[in-house]
């Protein structure tokens, strides 16, 4: 385990080809290692959930979180997209 590694924002592909943002972190060393997903509290995509998907990176562990607001409201501020799928009766 070690400290080094990459970590950005990206796109996967979801249900019927739509795009969806995640955020990826994965350690720089290349030994064999399992993966995490790392789902979002309601306020949204945020900072803290972020630190999150790196800190598992810090472990060894491939870690990815998508943006679960993705599609209700692509782009906005983690806050603006809690309230828009709230308003919108929450995520399907």
């Amino acid at each position: 385990m070690g400290d080094t590694m990459t970590a950005a924002t990206t796109r996967i592909t979801g249900h019927a080809g739509h795009e969806v943002e995640a955020y990826l972190a994965r350690p720089e060393d290349p030994p064999a290692r399992g993966g995490v997903v790392v789902i979002h509290h309601m306020p949204g995509y945020d900072r803290a959930t972020k630190e999150i998907v790196r800190r598992f990176a810090e472990l060894g562990h491939d870690a990815i979180c998508p943006n679960l607001y993705w599609r209700e409201a692509p782009g906005a501020a983690p806050d603006d997209a809690a309230a828009t799928a709230r308003a919108r009766g929450g995520v399907p």
